[in-house]
This record gives C-alpha cells, structure tokens and sequence, in this order.
C-alpha cells in the first residue's frame, strides 16, 4: 500500500463504530485501543470517560497487544540459530511486547465508514528487540451485534508475532464479576510457574476449578483452593485449543442479571482466561474479566507449542470475534 497515503489521526481522536442496530463501539488510534463497547447502551467493558487515561492505561484496557502478546521467559529466545534479548518488564519477563509495544504507539487511520475502521503500524527493525520490519493492518468492523478484529501482517525478516486484544468485560456495570457465568470450550490448560511462565505440560480441567466445560459461576471457581490459582492470584491461564485456522468458539461470557451474553470466537490456538487480578483504580481487582486469543504464552522457546514465527514470504493473518446477544 503507499503509505504516503494514510491520514495522521490525532492519538486520542475517538472513532465510533456502530451497526446500525444494537452495537456501538469507541476506538482510539493511539494503541488501537477499543475504548468502549455498548449492546443496546449498555456499556459492556471497563471504560474511562477521559481519553486522556489511555496514554499510560497501565492495565492495558482495550489495547492491542503485541508484539508478542502474553509472556516470553526471560525475555529471550531464538530464530534460526541467532539469539535476541528483549527489555524484560514483568519481572524476568517480556510481557505484551516490551515497554512500548503496540499499545503505546500511534496507528494510523486508512479506511474508515460508519461501521468498520481500518488501522495501520509499522513496526521498526529492532522495535523492543525484535528483528524485522513489521507492517501491521487491524479491520475493525461492528455488524449484527458482532465485533470482529481481523489482523494482517507481513515481515521483511524472519521474527515473531502474536497480536489480541486486552479488552476487559463486564455485562451488567456490577463492581465484581463473581456472579457472571463463563463456558470455556476445551479441557486443557497450561499451568504456570511463580512468574506467569507455562510448565513443561498442559493439563486437563477436569474434577478442578478450571474446568468451564459447562457454565459455571466465576466467583465460585475463584473461592476454590488450587495450587494454580496461587501462582496467578486468579485465573491468568491460557486455555489451549487446535492449533488450526478455523474460527473457532472459543468462550462464552453470560450475565444472570441483564441475560446478555459474549461469545468468543477466534482463529487463534490459544486464550488467555485473566479475571483482572491486579487491576487498580479507578476500577476494583475481579471487576471483569479478559478473553485474550493469542498464540501460547513462550511459545519461541517451545517446540511442542504453536509456531509463533513469521518469514518474509509468509502472511500472518487471525480473526477474534466479540458477539452480544441476549
């Protein structure tokens, strides 16, 4: 594309999206953050009034992420035999990216209408450590209660990629998210170290706390005494799915008091389950919760996870689907 061509938007300019019907939605250049989502005016994420917020969003809410979303251990790994280090800015790891990752940069705007904006990055070589040029194209399109993020990259060396979005839900306002019932469509996860780093093996959910294979109620999971529950303080797993490119239903989110419900659905192999453990003011911990798709967490450094690699010849292209109904 001429990238000669693309608008500058002004970082904190709002964009609304709607679908002519029942879904609205607020999104800013700076960190392709979606700032709101609204079914049928209710508001069904953690949301700022003052855009202003978002140019530190130290929980990154709404923003896209990468990147390399979730943790890389260490914050160092290799491809094709040559060895980089990344900043490490979650303890002894690189999380979501590094210090300035996606979230904190200026997309550019290149197709807007009244339902679908289009956003642009170009990611420098050696952006945060990583190799390769990286051009970066987020559709961002509302229709039929449905908001669907389509992400396409391409490289001009050989690096890593793995984009989600880091919205946080809550469908009914309430300050916890205890009563809100989830599903969550596969029985493995992968259990976690005192630093957030998967272990050797996954794990199935089944006679725990991590089993959703059915609705259950999330406050009643996160009372539950689990090893695992220690190491995240909550749940902050990703929950593991076929390492294919069909789009899959990944997760359901339903509130017993408005009866509106989110549905899931994605490309990716991967979601992390996050229920806001460390979030602070203005909002509360476990005041919503996060359905990231995504590749695995240190994915690079696994030969048994999902490839997480990107060559020049090659398209990363994935879809993650937000849907409301009632």
């Amino acid at each position: 594309m001429n990238v000669a061509s693309i608008s500058i938007n002004k970082p904190l300019e709002v964009i609304k999206l709607n679908d002519g019907k029942s879904l609205t939605a607020e999104i800013l250049p700076f960190g392709a953050i979606i700032k709101s989502i609204k079914f049928n005016n209710q508001e069904m994420t953690l949301s700022v009034d003052d855009p202003q917020y978002y140019l530190e969003n130290p929980f990154y809410l709404g923003a896209t992420v990468g990147r390399y979303a979730n943790r890389i251990a260490g914050g160092c790994f290799s491809l094709s035999g040559t060895e980089y280090q990344l900043d490490t800015n979650n303890g002894p790891n690189s999380l979501h990216g590094g210090v300035k990752g996606f979230n904190k940069v200026l997309w550019q705007v290149t197709k807007q209408t009244e339902s679908e904006v289009e956003l642009y990055y170009c990611s420098p070589d050696g952006d945060q450590g990583f190799p390769g040029e990286l051009q970066i194209w987020q559709t961002i399109s509302a229709r039929n209660g449905e908001l669907t993020l389509y992400f396409k990259a391409i490289t001009n060396k050989e690096t890593l990629v793995n984009f989600t979005n880091h919205c946080y839900f809550n469908l009914d306002g309430s300050e916890s998210i205890n009563k809100h019932l989830v599903q969550i469509n596969t029985d493995r996860y992968l259990p976690i170290d005192t630093t957030s780093i998967p272990l050797d093996e996954a794990a199935l959910v089944c006679g725990t706390c991590f089993d959703f294979t059915k609705p259950a109620q999330i406050g009643e999971a996160l009372s539950t005494v689990h090893p695992q529950l220690e190491a995240g303080n909550g749940f902050d797993h990703c929950y593991i799915f076929n390492d294919d490119s069909s789009l899959k239903t990944m997760a359901t989110l339903t509130s017993p008091h408005t009866n509106v419900s989110l549905t899931l659905k994605s490309t990716q192999p991967g979601m992390q389950f996050y229920t806001a453990n460390f979030v602070g003011s203005p909002f509360k911990a476990r005041q919503a919760l996060c359905f990231e798709a995504q590749n695995w967490p240190d994915s690079p450094n696994r030969e048994n996870f999902p490839k997480a690699n990107l060559l020049p010849a090659e398209k990363y292209e994935q879809v993650i689907s937000y849907a409301f109904s009632e």
